[in-house]
């Protein structure tokens, strides 16, 4: 009898990630087919045609993570995309002539025989799904027709998700659109911020064990860190040059005011358990913390403050000295290394993610150059640190 689909929906609606839903679901299947040894998401990024490890659950749990490739350098699964149709392994030491990455760490660890399934949002390809199993031959007719129940509930958890994460993003950025906050942060600063805040979080994902859901959900919602400004007066928003005491107090309350707006949002939307709403939550309330307790707005210290507030302060901090402004140049590469390692031995930023990004940089160069403000050329001259845009003050 094929799996109830319905009970299986109830069984896992609670669980607050994609990994752990997965985990939920594979439970399951052991239950009826034990020889299932793994399951694993990869998701599929259209932009840029880039395959990219998600969530998994094996039973040794040993996961691949981490891993990016591009759909075109792997010619079985762009076959199995175009064909819309699953695909069965029996044997994979006679199968993948052209093995890839992933073949060749399935193959490292033993597992014999597989089962992918495309999953699309409508006609698009959104992911794969994987089945793998250390036996060959497992994944019969009769096996398949009761993956196929599961493939879709991970489907159309995983749409779902994506759905509600989309809407969230969706409803911030209308709500920048209404503050004009593209007057203030360029979108390039923006995307270089998201795209240093992933390679913090890359760096340090295997020491810290940091799951490839959490650094998706990092990067997309980066960008989303200053929304509260939504709610600051223009007259001190916009203005030119430093703000006074009574000013600077009031941006200040940028942090609460874009603290409960994604509240809101995410109240609405019923996601208040998921683990995408508490990486929006956590950077958009605690960016401005610094491990000192000079921060606010609740003067946390470095261990009271979540590993994606600390990684997005170094990536908003190095991008704000490391470019050019209307009241500054900007800062040399040294002078920017400097100053961050400057404000690690103060203890206000993390040192951890501060090394990471520095460690990493020729993809660090790579993002500057490449995602650089175009009406501003690199080379000009830098002014002496002068703490303006330092990440005791920057609002």
């Amino acid at each position: 009898m094929p799996f109830d689909s319905l009970v299986l929906k109830k069984i896992e609606v609670a669980r607050s990630d994609m990994a752990g839903r997965l985990r939920g679901l594979h439970d399951i299947v052991r239950g009826r087919h034990p020889a299932v040894h793994r399951i694993a998401l990869v998701l599929y990024e259209p932009a840029n045609d880039l395959l990219r490890t998600f969530a998994s659950s094996s039973d040794d749990h040993q996961g691949l993570v981490h891993y990016e490739a591009h759909l075109a350098a792997v010619p079985s699964l762009r076959e199995l995309a175009a064909s819309h149709i699953p695909r069965v392994i029996d044997n994979l030491d006679l199968s993948l002539q052209a093995p890839s990455i992933h073949s060749i760490w399935l193959k490292a660890r033993d597992y014999k025989s597989s089962y992918t399934v495309p999953v699309y949002s409508g006609q698009h390809l959104s992911a794969f799904l994987f089945f793998d199993s250390r036996l060959a031959q497992v994944f019969t007719p009769a096996v398949t027709t009761d993956l196929d129940v599961i493939a879709d509930i991970v489907a159309q958890l995983y749409l779902l998700r994506i759905a509600a994460v989309n809407t969230l993003v969706g409803a911030v950025d209308v709500a920048k659109g209404l503050a004009r906050l593209r007057d203030v942060e360029t979108g390039a600063h923006l995307e270089r911020m998201a795209s240093y805040s992933r390679l913090i979080a890359q760096t340090l994902a295997p020491r810290l064990g940091l799951s490839d859901e959490f650094v998706e959900y990092l990067h997309l919602f980066a960008p989303l860190h200053d929304i509260g400004k939504v709610g600051i007066p223009d007259r001190i928003l916009l203005k030119p040059g430093r703000l006074d005491d009574t000013e600077r107090a009031c941006m200040q309350q940028h942090v609460v005011i874009g603290e409960k707006l994604v509240r809101n949002i995410i109240s609405d939307l019923g996601i208040e358990n998921d683990l995408a709403a508490s990486v929006m939550v956590n950077l958009v309330a605690h960016h401005h913390e610094r491990g000192d307790g000079s921060g606010y707005p609740q003067g946390l210290l470095l261990e009271q403050i979540p590993m994606e507030a600390r990684i997005v302060a170094v990536a908003d901090v190095y991008d704000a000295i490391s470019s050019h402004r209307p009241y500054k140049a900007a800062w040399s590469e040294a002078e920017c290394v400097a100053e961050l390692r400057r404000e690690s031995a103060l203890n206000r930023l993390d040192p951890v993610c501060v090394e990471a990004l520095i460690e990493a940089e020729g993809e660090r160069m790579r993002i500057r150059h490449q995602l650089s403000d175009d009406s501003h050329a690199e080379g000009e001259p830098s002014l002496p640190p002068t703490g303006v845009v330092t990440s005791a003050d920057a609002a």
